[in-house]
């Protein structure tokens, strides 16, 4: 089957891309809201020690990632369809690219790419950790997972800055590392998600620990946990095939990962903690009658994350 041409993947690349952030806009601020404001009154901003600043942090990084990846990615289509004017056009300017003699816009979405990952990655298991009451032995192999990550992703980013002239992403030197890349964040976030959902159902179906928190929440909760996991394992299992397939399409897949990423982190948070809203009045503090390692458990860690 034939592949689509590399400027037009090109162009195929920044409408997704233009779309998926105009999703992400609409999930940045509601999720903003949630993070600095206070449910309980309007536009009252938390007290310091309630703004969970790890998450926040990582929140307002993405997004800037993102719609830094989105100027650049305008940036790059108006450098080859409208200020080259030299022979073959703005496939000839793709396909002779080289970062030597052209513009960074060309490679930069790798290393935005490698960004969105190793963060998105690392804020799941933060949840994840703060979900076991901060018990680094359950992240363990995660954190193993993750760090492999970010060696495989810094390789990869590598790679692509300094490719030769005619070269792409389907290269002999670049496809291994980002296919081990994109296999390690594969193994990040189901592991991940499975201990996240094992806990929540855990608690859920053991009222002595689950205390005044009323039946049902805590399973609502690992379904949305679930529904995000899928989207985003979808997506990379998707983005893997492409590249494997040595299609130019990777090209529109790289672009929308940078932004499925922070959204999926974004609907997570708000979704959550829509359902921590709805539950609030009906919490009471905790019997001290349980036994050490079920107060290790910590069923309204959402509140953090």
């Amino acid at each position: 089957m034939a592949d689509v041409q590399t400027h037009t993947a090109r162009l195929i690349a920044l409408f997704v891309s233009c779309v998926l952030y105009g999703i992400l806009l609409t999930t940045f601020v509601p999720c903003l809201r949630t993070l600095l404001f206070s449910a309980s009154q309007r536009f009252q901003i938390k007290p310091r020690h309630e703004i969970k600043f790890p998450i926040l942090a990582a929140t307002v990084l993405m997004f800037f990632v993102s719609s830094f990846s989105a100027v650049i990615s305008m940036q790059d289509i108006i450098d080859a369809f409208i200020d080259y004017d030299g022979p073959g056009g703005a496939l000839e300017f793709y396909e002779a690219l080289h970062t030597l003699n052209h513009t960074w816009t060309h490679w930069m979405p790798a290393v935005e790419d490698s960004v969105q990952v190793i963060l998105g990655d690392a804020l799941l298991i933060y949840r994840c950790y703060v979900l076991y009451g901060r018990e680094w032995r359950v992240i363990a192999l995660p954190s193993l997972a993750w760090m492999g990550l970010v060696g495989t992703s810094v390789a990869t980013s590598y790679r692509e800055i300094t490719l030769k002239p005619g070269k792409s992403l389907n290269d002999v030197t670049v496809l291994p590392i980002l296919s081990a890349a994109l296999l390690f964040t594969l193994a990040t976030s189901l592991m991940t998600t499975f201990l996240i959902i094992r806990k929540l159902l855990k608690v859920e179906f053991s009222p002595k620990i689950r205390g005044a928190i009323q039946p049902h929440v805590l399973a609502r909760v690992a379904e949305i946990f679930f529904e995000t996991g899928l989207i985003y394992t979808l997506s990379v299992v998707l983005s893997l095939c492409i590249y494997l397939a040595a299609s130019n399409l990777q090209y529109v897949a790289s672009l929308a990962m940078i932004h499925i990423i922070p959204i999926t982190c974004n609907l997570l948070l708000i979704r959550v903690k829509g359902v921590n809203r709805s539950i609030q009045p009906e919490r009471e503090p905790q019997s001290s009658k349980l036994e050490p390692q079920e107060a290790k458990l910590n069923p309204e860690a959402a509140d953090e994350v």
